[in-house]
C-alpha cells in the first residue's frame, strides 16, 4: 500500500501568503458562487435559498452539527413563527414562503402543535435530535450546496468594498474558500468584522442563559409547584444556601407529555470589564456550577423532583446578543412598535420586544395584535461592503428592535433573504428581483 502524504500543519503565525499557499498545495481550495458562514436556523435558510436560486454553495459551520443555538443551546421552542392574537384560538403564520415550509415539515416531524403562551403568542415545540435532523435534510436537499462542519473562519480578504476570499479551518487544516457572494449568519458578526464592517459591540445587551433538563418529574408539578420552587430557592439565597444568579430560573414552555422539568439559568450582565471572550469564558464555567447547586437543591425540597437526575445540559450557553453590523439602513425600536412595511422589505417579525435582565422573567413590549413589521433588504448589508449580507442576530437594529428580531421564526426570514439576494448578485441578476420574489413568497 503506498505511503499516504503527510498532513499540513498549520502554523499560527503565518502570513496570509503563506495560508493561501498552503490550501492550495494541500488541495484544500474550491470556489463557489455564495459562502454561508453559520449553519444555524438563519445560515441553514440562507443556504437553501441560495441553493435553490441555482448558485454554487459552500456553507461552513464550527460545529460538528447544524442548527446553531437551537440544537447547542437546546432552545426546544421556535417562537416568532405566528402572528400574536388572544381573540381566536387557532395560530396563523406571519408569513408564507420558506417559513411556512419549515414550520410545516417541523410539525410533522415531531408530532407537535403549536402551544398557546400567555398574551396571544404562540410558540412551536420542538426536540433538538429532530430540528437537527430537519436543517440537515434541508440542505441534502440542495445538491449545490456543499456542507464543511468543524470549519472556523480565519480571516477574510477584501478587494475595495468586495469580498474575494475567506480563509478558514476546516478540521484544523487551511480551507481556501474563493466566492462572488457572502451571508454572514454567524450571530456574532464574525466574517463582517474580518472583512472591516463598521459594527456594534453588544454583548450585554442581553442576559445570556444556560438550558438544563431534570427527569424524571411527578407529572402534578404544575405551575404552582413552581411558584413553591421560586419561594424556597429566594429563601436560600437570602439565607446564604445558594448563590444569588440560583434566583434567576425560569420554566421552559413544556407540552407536558414527558416527566422531564426544562429549566433557564439567567446570568448577570452587570459589570462586564473583561474582554468578551474571557467573560463569556467565565459565564459557560460558572453557569455549569451553578446547575450542579441547583440540581442538588431541587431533589431535596421540591417534592414532584425528588429522585430526578440531571438529565442534560446544554453544551453551549445561550447567548441572546452580541456583535451587530452598522448597516446601509438599520431597523429602530420605533419600526418594530409601529409595525412599520417597507416597499424594499424581505422578512416578517411579529415577535415581541423580549428583554432578559436581571429578573427571572423578561420585560416583554407588545406592539399591536395580528400584526408585524418588516425589515429592509438595506438592514442585512453592511454600509461598507457591497457583496457581504447578514441575518439572524447580527444584521443592522437598534437593541430593542433586536430584542424582538432575534428570535429563529425571524432568523428564519431574514437568513433567506440574505441567501436570495446574495445568491442574484453573485448571478448577475438584479437585488430588485430578489426582493420581488421574496415578497411574492410570502403569500404562498
Amino acid at each position: 500500500m503506498p505511503a499516504q502524504p503527510p498532513k499540513p500543519r498549520v502554523n499560527p503565525c503565518a502570513s496570509v501568503a503563506q495560508v493561501r499557499a498552503d490550501a492550495q498545495r494541500s488541495g484544500q481550495s474550491v470556489a463557489c458562487d455564495v459562502v454561508v458562514v453559520g449553519g444555524g436556523a438563519a445560515g441553514v435558510a440562507a443556504a437553501v435559498a441560495a441553493g435553490r436560486a441555482g448558485a454554487r454553495v459552500v456553507l461552513l459551520e464550527r460545529y460538528g452539527f447544524l442548527g446553531g443555538l437551537a440544537t447547542a443551546s437546546q432552545v426546544g421552542t421556535v417562537c416568532g413563527l405566528y402572528l400574536r392574537d388572544t381573540l381566536h384560538p387557532e395560530p396563523r403564520l406571519a408569513a408564507g414562503g420558506f417559513v411556512r415550509e419549515f414550520a410545516s415539515r417541523l410539525l410533522c416531524q415531531t408530532g407537535m402543535e403549536p402551544l398557546r403562551l400567555h398574551s396571544g403568542l404562540w410558540a412551536l415545540p420542538f426536540r433538538v435530535t429532530v430540528f437537527g435532523h430537519l436543517v440537515d435534510a434541508f440542505l441534502k436537499e440542495c445538491a449545490n450546496v456543499t456542507v464543511a462542519l468543524h470549519t472556523t473562519v480565519a480571516g477574510v480578504e477584501t478587494e475595495g468594498s468586495r469580498v474575494v476570499e475567506v480563509r478558514a479551518l476546516a478540521w484544523n487544516q487551511p480551507l481556501l474558500v474563493r466566492l462572488a457572494a457572502v451571508v454572514d449568519c454567524t450571530g456574532e458578526a464574525t466574517a463582517a468584522f474580518l472583512a472591516g464592517a463598521a459594527v456594534e459591540e453588544a454583548l450585554a445587551d442581553q442576559a445570556p442563559a444556560l438550558v438544563f433538563s431534570l427527569e424524571p418529574v411527578d407529572a402534578s408539578l404544575t405551575e404552582y409547584g413552581f411558584m413553591e420552587l421560586r419561594r424556597a430557592l429566594r429563601e436560600a439565597v437570602e439565607t446564604g444556601r445558594l448563590p444569588r444568579a440560583c434566583e434567576r430560573l425560569s420554566v421552559m414552555p413544556s407540552t407536558g407529555r414527558e416527566p422531564r422539568l426544562d429549566l433557564k439559568l439567567n446570568l448577570p450582565t452587570d459589570n462586564l470589564r473583561r474582554p468578551d471572550w474571557r467573560q463569556v469564558t467565565c459565564w459557560e464555567r460558572e453557569a455549569r456550577d451553578l446547575v450542579v447547586e441547583l440540581h442538588r437543591f431541587v431533589v431535596q425540597h421540591v417534592a414532584g423532583c425528588r429522585g430526578a437526575r440531571l438529565a442534560a445540559v446544554a453544551p453551549q450557553l445561550g447567548l441572546r446578543s452580541g456583535r451587530r453590523v452598522e448597516g446601509r439602513a438599520k431597523l429602530t425600536d420605533e419600526d418594530s412598535l409601529g409595525c412599520r412595511k417597507h416597499a424594499q422589505g424581505v422578512a416578517r417579525g411579529c415577535w415581541p420586544m423580549e428583554r432578559w435582565g436581571d429578573k427571572p422573567r423578561p420585560e416583554m413590549t407588545f406592539f399591536d395584535e395580528r400584526d408585524y413589521y418588516e425589515v429592509p433588504l438595506d438592514c442585512l448589508r453592511p454600509a461598507s461592503l457591497d457583496n457581504l449580507f447578514v441575518a439572524g442576530r447580527c444584521f443592522s437594529a437598534a437593541a430593542g428592535a433586536m430584542s424582538s428580531a432575534r428570535v429563529i421564526g425571524t432568523a428564519l426570514a431574514t437568513g433567506w433573504a440574505a441567501g436570495a439576494a446574495a445568491a442574484f448578485q453573485a448571478l448577475g441578476r438584479p437585488l430588485d428581483q430578489a426582493v420581488q420574489m421574496i415578497r411574492q413568497q410570502w403569500n404562498q
